[in-house]
């Protein structure tokens, strides 16, 4: 069953990728002549230049939200689904990100990132197909922090390359313990083929901790095997402060030594849904020429503007990194500031994606 739904999976990306533009561009004449899902009445009328806008922001993302998730249905039912539309378009989700970058060694630079989890019904709630633009240290071997929207800066204002990445995902639903299981590739050549899981164990504690631990195997073409221990440990500050400690360790066939990090992290929702965080980070690889390769300090702010579903972000950062034994540890500044668009998900989320 896992190679047929890993097929599907694969033939779902070339349906993607092959089918985009003829697909939005039959989606934006339907939504000329159809009310968007989930799109207030009010947006459907015609009016002022402001009101105009406003419809094209809603077609735009109601349309991207039904390309996607009929996609994954027409593909899903080539295999014999039966499901009604209502789940994969309530299963959908995802966001797409335009980000800025800037850094006093490169100046400006802009990216693009994107990630879309969509329903395999036919297979189990417990399966998920994903596409996205991930770095593989975050995705596959877990080796860094994940960065969310906007690709962390590095030494110099050097960026992880991203890497577009199809696959399938297996969750658990249990609470406490519980395993996960992915299995994908680099859409593109070579293909890089990957697969990893995971056991996971959750504790929570009467004075508001929780304790996670993550043992992670994988095995990756280009990285050869390996496996990551990780631990979080949270602790609730009152109803909108959080703060979080995480350690993560990596060996591997390509690792020298242990490669790992530390974070410190405290996250604060604030009023008219915005939302702040700080972090004092450190990481390295222990058998490195220089074991501690970077600390620094990062922050976040983030605040939900004109929809409940597009979400602006602002990144600064203050790093010290060190390559070489003779190289000085100098300051580095880098700055990222991101326009988020979510679907499938309502609301806003004050703990930021990016740190």
């Amino acid at each position: 069953m896992q190679r047929h739904a890993l097929f599907r999976v694969l033939l779902f990306g070339l349906y993607l990728a092959g089918s985009f533009r003829s697909a939005s561009a039959a989606e934006e004449s339907a939504l000329a002549t159809e009310p968007a899902a989930n799109v207030p009445d009010a947006t459907l009328d015609m009016g002022p230049p402001s009101e105009r806008s406003a419809q094209w922001i809603d077609r735009a993302h109601g349309g991207l939200h039904a390309f996607l998730w009929r996609s994954a249905m027409r593909v899903d039912r080539w295999f014999g689904a039966a499901e009604s539309e209502d789940v994969y378009a309530r299963n959908t989700r995802g966001s797409i990100t335009p980000i800025v970058l800037w850094d006093e060694f490169n100046g400006f630079d802009q990216k693009f990132r994107f990630r879309v989890r969509m329903p395999l019904p036919h297979l189990g709630e417990r399966y998920n197909a994903f596409i996205g633009t991930f770095s593989r240290d975050e995705f596959v071997t877990e080796r860094e922090q994940e960065s969310g929207a906007i690709p962390r800066q590095r030494s110099g204002g050097a960026v992880d390359e991203d890497e577009t990445l199809l696959g399938i995902q297996y969750r658990e639903r249990d609470t406490g313990a519980r395993f996960e299981a992915d299995a994908g590739m680099r859409i593109r050549s070579p293909l890089d083929p990957f697969v990893k899981a995971g056991y996971r164990f959750e504790l929570a504690t009467r004075n508001h901790f929780l304790f996670t631990f993550r043992e992670i195997g994988f095995w990756q073409n280009s990285e050869g095997f390996g496996f990551t221990s990780r631990i979080d440990v949270e602790r609730a500050l009152g109803v909108d402060s959080l703060i979080r400690w995480s350690a993560a360790g990596t060996i591997s066939q390509e690792t020298e030594g242990v490669r790992g990090y530390s974070a410190l992290t405290w996250y604060r929702a604030l009023a008219n849904e915005q939302g702040i965080a700080a972090q004092i980070f450190t990481s390295g690889e222990f058998d490195a020429p220089v074991p501690l390769g970077e600390y620094g300090l990062r922050l976040a702010y983030r605040k939900r503007i004109f929809r409940d579903w597009l979400v602006l972000e602002l990144r600064p950062s203050l790093t010290w990194p060190r390559e070489e034994r003779d190289q000085p540890r100098e300051a580095s500044w880098g700055f990222g500031i991101g326009l988020e668009m979510f679907f499938g998900e309502n609301g806003f989320q004050a703990r930021p994606a990016t740190l």
